[in-house]
């Protein structure tokens, strides 16, 4: 499923749709047409669906997960690549357990053609701790929902959905589906993942958006009934545990630039 509207209309959409139409597996493509001012390319591989006004990036999201009929989903965004195989390796990985709420795979970074920095490397390890990952994950996001990530829909339904904003919709739809079961991890790299000025990591990308997304999880978990019957009583404790990491995340960048300038110094 992906939105799209506007600037990233023009920016790659039109290859991004091309390489989800190029997977060697059959899916059914939904688009979610959030109003655009820039009309879509005709894509006849895909249902359109165009909201009547611009809404959130989590409505748009959610109005097309509404419309999903397979066991299975994927939210991707319209400016990013992913290579022909990557759909179906995501689908062994899902369908090797039953267990599993998710499976996903790291990320290629489009400006370095590396692995990108997030997810880190070592969640791999971690999500064999699903109770002690989900706690994690609530208190800052380490665990990718958009992009190369196969979600169980009818879970995806079940936990609310995208929460209605642009900042941190998908981390609320994360936080509370790692309470409902494990995940899966994979190393392999098939996601070209963009990052570009203006967009929506940019724009919330400060200490307030930050504080905001933190929020709206907690809003989330306590209105979520079907977590675990301790995740509520835990939320206080998790808001703690977010604004230390927030703190902790402020004094590590303060560093780094620090870090930075003195190296600029240094003579060579």
């Amino acid at each position: 499923m992906i939105p799209v509207w506007d600037d990233y209309v023009a920016l790659r959409f039109a290859e991004a749709l091309a390489s989800v139409v190029a997977q060697d597996v059959p899916l059914d493509i939904i688009i979610v047409d959030n109003a655009s001012n820039v009309p879509l390319p005709e894509s006849p591989q895909a249902r359109v669906i165009r909201m009547p006004e611009r809404v959130s990036l989590g409505a748009a999201r959610n109005a097309g997960l509404e419309l999903v009929g397979t066991e299975n989903v994927m939210f991707t965004d319209a400016d990013d690549l992913i290579e022909p195989w990557v759909v179906r390796r995501l689908q062994e990985g899902l369908d090797a357990d039953p267990r599993l709420v998710a499976y996903a795979m790291a990320f290629v970074d489009a400006d370095t053609g590396q692995r990108h920095r997030w997810p880190r490397p070592w969640i791999g390890q971690i999500v064999r701790f699903p109770r002690l990952f989900a706690l994690l994950n609530a208190v800052w996001a380490i665990y990718p929902i958009t992009g190369a990530v196969l979600i169980r829909t009818h879970l995806a339904r079940a936990v609310g959905g995208h929460a209605d904003i642009d900042n941190g919709d998908a981390r609320c739809l994360g936080a509370a589906l790692l309470f409902r079961g494990r995940v899966g991890w994979s190393e392999d790299l098939g996601y070209l993942y963009h990052q570009h000025p203006g967009s929506n990591l940019d724009r919330f990308s400060g200490t307030g958006a930050i504080l905001q997304s933190h929020a709206a999880v907690r809003r989330r978990l306590r209105a979520d009934l079907g977590g675990p019957p301790w995740l509520r009583p835990t939320i206080p404790l998790i808001a703690v545990a977010q604004w230390t990491a927030v703190g902790a995340h402020l004094g590590l960048t303060a560093f780094r630039l620090a870090a930075a300038r003195r190296a600029g110094r240094a003579p060579h």
